[in-house]
């Protein structure tokens, strides 16, 4: 599977205008739900999931957060970028601000395949470039172009 493909410009908020980390998971999970009907019901049930997922450990570090969970009863994968310039306390591994988000929310089938997605963004996240020209984007296409460039990469 070609990851690149599970994002557009739906899936990029280029400028999260919010002030803690459970208000970047909110507009992630709206973001999602506006994106996937599927998930539009299950607003509440996906943003306590994803909290609950980052109280057990957060998923910070090196600037770039990846809140990610499963989710029964859903058939696809829907991910999200959110981009907060400032950068957020997201509880980093590293103790630094997040400033680019992937939130990833699986069907419970697939673990696998969720793997190989949270690995292939972990190797993007840790080039040395990705925060900071993710975070000079004007346009969603950008950062979109980003992401298939460091995949050819």
């Amino acid at each position: 599977m070609n990851y690149v493909d599970l994002f557009s410009e739906q899936t990029v908020l280029l400028d999260l205008q919010v002030s803690d980390s459970d208000s970047a998971l909110s507009a992630m999970v709206d973001q999602m739900a506006s994106n996937n009907p599927a998930l539009a019901e299950r607003k509440d049930e996906l943003l306590a999931a994803l909290i609950a997922r980052e109280a057990q450990g957060s998923t910070g570090d090196a600037g770039v957060g990846m809140p990610h969970v499963k989710l029964a009863g859903i058939t696809d994968v829907s991910v999200v970028i959110g981009i907060h310039k400032e950068g957020l306390d997201f509880a980093a591994l590293d103790g630094s601000l997040v400033q680019v988000f992937f939130c990833v929310v699986r069907p419970e089938e697939g673990a696998e395949e969720h793997l190989g997605l949270l690995r292939w963004l972990a190797g993007i996240a840790k080039h040395e470039d990705f925060v900071s020209f993710s975070v000079q984007a004007n346009e969603a296409q950008q950062v979109i172009d980003l992401l298939s460039e460091l995949a050819a990469a």
